[in-house]
């Protein structure tokens, strides 16, 4: 009988999260993050991979821009236009690199408890900003902000408002910024830094200066469950609840 296990000896360590695996892996298997005899080829590419990455934040950044200073563009049409955009750019990105980044696409060691927990302090976070955001609004520009203000009077309205703000956000911000970007730049710096950096530049794509004193330590938060966790689901679900309960407050 042939033993198809792979002897200690021929298995290594993981340099993060210290799982063990094949001897000759240029990536764990569970977390994903490159291996350190693989480190110095890969310093090589650092250069071309900020390059990649600043690439990506452009495109993003410039369709971000346009969708929210343009009035042309303040239309239902170009509302689902825009959503495609940063979808296929989501998706595009996050392939580049698809035999690491689909390790992320894996919900390891799922916990109902650890889900639910999450999920409380989302909703009591949207909450605690909706009450905020509405205070500041009346205070600064003494009434309150109409948003996605092209999607009232459609037949689907409140179906769309939840489509186009939890549901759409949910999946492909977190693929773009904690897939994509944040795995990015674990590659370039330390993981403090990376967690940093991919949190502002996700608050600044939102365009909202009054919105950064929470779009910021939610980014922050969501990025660190991310690289906790290993997995994009809890931030998927993290994202969707509070923007969620963001909309049930915009219908009441």
């Amino acid at each position: 009988m042939i033993n198809d296990e792979i002897s200690p000896l021929e298995k290594k360590t993981c340099i993060r999260c210290e799982a063990s695996i094949n001897l000759t892996a240029k990536f764990c298997s569970n977390c994903g993050i490159v291996q350190s005899d693989q480190l110095t080829n890969h310093s090589g590419n650092k250069w071309a991979l900020i390059k990649q990455t600043a690439l990506f934040y452009l495109i993003y950044l410039e369709v971000c821009v346009v969708s929210k200073f343009v009035n042309y563009f303040h239309t239902f049409s170009w509302l689902l236009l825009i959503n495609a955009v940063l979808a296929i750019t989501a998706i595009a990105f996050f392939c580049l690199d698809w035999k690491q980044n689909k390790t992320l696409l894996i919900w390891r060691n799922f916990s109902w408890p650890k889900l639910c927990a999450y999920l409380a302090i989302a909703m009591l976070a949207s909450m605690f900003v909706q009450y905020s955001v509405d205070w500041l609004d009346i205070t600064i520009y003494s009434q309150q902000q109409e948003y996605y203000a092209n999607l009232k009077g459609n037949i689907f309205g409140e179906f769309l408002l939840v489509f186009f703000v939890a549901v759409v956000p949910a999946i492909f911000e977190e693929l773009a910024f904690r897939g994509y970007l944040l795995q990015a730049f674990l590659k370039i710096t330390d993981i403090k830094q990376a967690i940093y950096v991919s949190a502002f530049l996700f608050a600044i794509i939102h365009m909202s200066l009054i919105s950064l004193f929470w779009l910021i330590p939610f980014a922050l938060f969501i990025s660190y469950v991310r690289v906790k966790e290993n997995t994009l689901w809890y931030g998927v679900f993290i994202h969707f609840s509070f923007n969620l309960t963001a909309c049930l407050f915009m219908l009441s």
